[in-house]
């Protein structure tokens, strides 16, 4: 770029400036002066067909002016970077959502259409005009219509377009949707790569960008045959699929299979890539059903882990020790249990109760203390139809009528069985 001379224009304080990257340049000589419109528009002047353009920078920022006469307000256009550098021809918008295009440096065309540029493929044209200096030549509108509505079709399928380079591992990674990092949602991200440890992302193009970190999970990464990393175990997944391609996943990858609202991005180093994403169905598709045999995967070497820490479990597995030795308090016990075991449709086979604690502990009425009956533990044996045998605490009780003791009852079990070896009961 070339330092201009600050100076007023007859609308802001500009300085001058060249663009010399593009496939033209743009220079306030060139640019300035007074512009005929393919069509007329309304202004605070009223109906015009001719506007005042203007060229430069201002506070740093490259922007594009208009006004119809000069006492009109001017209205500002700034230039968008990225959309220049990949098109290789200055763009510039306003925050009524109109573009400016150049079509060289004589000619623009200013349009509004269905969607953000570089977001979606142009369809329906809201507005549109030519605007082209006097003394140079021109386009007409409908030609001027089909040069922006190829240019923002160009910018999605990459067609003439600049390339980015992918390099994998860290550096800027567009999202084909918005993607959410920390509380807010992005469409350029910082990615810190360390492989096989973390990743952290953070947001780009903003004040107070937010990140969010996501850890290594090697269980899951060998399952799937990819780099996994998860973020603070809340079911947020990042896979590097490919050199310069992180997928990001919001499913229970190990836990349940990929379901029918689990969500998926792609962040990718190559922003044409991404936007082509973002339109193709196919491609979508092949993803989910990637993702899905991912799920499979995962699920699969969780729960072989889970058997596997489960075979363990039972071969440590022991009885509890034993407590009071009373026969017919264990028959009478046996009997209770047997009975809530019909009751609640146990699937297991009872085999015999034994006591666990060494005494009684007495029951009494809450407000009159006088003794209503007694409450004891045991255990539970059971032989289950996986060839295994297990055992569960239980609590019995016997109702005191003044004089004494009445049938043995099972009042509750203590949640969760304990599987273990048929030989050690």
């Amino acid at each position: 770029m070339l330092n201009g001379v600050t100076k007023f224009s007859v609308f802001l304080c500009f300085t001058f400036i060249t663009l010399f990257s593009y496939a033209f340049e743009l220079t306030p000589e060139a640019v300035n002066g007074v512009y005929q419109l393919a069509t007329p528009e309304r202004s605070a002047a009223g109906q015009t067909q001719k506007l005042q353009v203007e060229y430069g920078e201002m506070n740093g920022q490259k922007m594009l002016a208009t006004r119809a006469c000069p006492r009109c307000p001017a209205a500002g256009y700034k230039l968008l970077d990225d959309a220049t550098n990949e098109l290789e021809r200055p763009v510039f918008f306003n925050s009524m959502g109109i573009y400016i295009m150049a079509y060289d440096e004589n000619t623009f065309v200013s349009i509004m259409a269905d969607g953000q540029l570089g977001k979606s493929i142009w369809n329906t044209i809201a507005y549109a005009n030519v605007y082209s200096k006097q003394g140079t030549p021109t386009i007409t509108l409908d030609a001027g219509k089909a040069f922006a509505l190829g240019e923002a079709k160009r910018l999605m399928t990459g067609e003439g377009v600049a390339k980015f380079e992918v390099l994998g591992g860290s550096g800027t990674y567009y999202a084909a949707v918005p993607q959410a990092v920390g509380s807010k949602q992005y469409d350029q991200i910082e990615v810190m790569l360390e492989s096989n440890k973390q990743i952290i992302l953070e947001g780009m193009n903003c004040r107070s960008c937010t990140s969010s970190t996501y850890i290594y999970e090697a269980e899951l990464s060998q399952a799937i045959g990819k780099p996994v990393y998860e973020m603070g175990h809340m079911g947020r997944f990042l896979i590097e699929q490919d050199k310069g391609v992180i997928w990001v996943a919001s499913g229970p990858l190990g836990k349940q299979l990929w379901q029918e609202h689990s969500r998926y991005n792609v962040l990718g180093q190559d922003k044409t890539a991404m936007r082509q994403i973002s339109q193709d169905k196919a491609a979508q598709d092949s993803m989910d059903s990637t993702l899905q045999t991912y799920a499979v995967n995962a699920k699969a070497a969780v729960t072989a882990r889970y058997a596997r820490e489960e075979l363990k479990r039972t071969a440590n597995n022991e009885l509890p020790s034993k407590g009071m030795d009373d026969t017919d308090l264990n028959q009478s016990a046996l009997i209770a249990a047997q009975d809530w075991a019909n009751r609640y449709s146990w699937k297991e086979q009872l085999q015999y109760v034994y006591i666990t604690d060494r005494d009684w502990s007495i029951l009494r009425h809450k407000v009159t203390g006088i003794q209503t009956g007694r409450r004891i533990q045991g255990v539970i044996t059971m032989q289950r139809g996986d060839g295994l045998c297990s055992y569960q605490q239980a609590v019995f009780e016997q109702a005191y009528n003044g004089t004494g003791y009445q049938v043995t009852v099972m009042t509750g079990v203590v949640p969760g069985q304990n599987k273990l070896d048929c030989r050690k009961i």
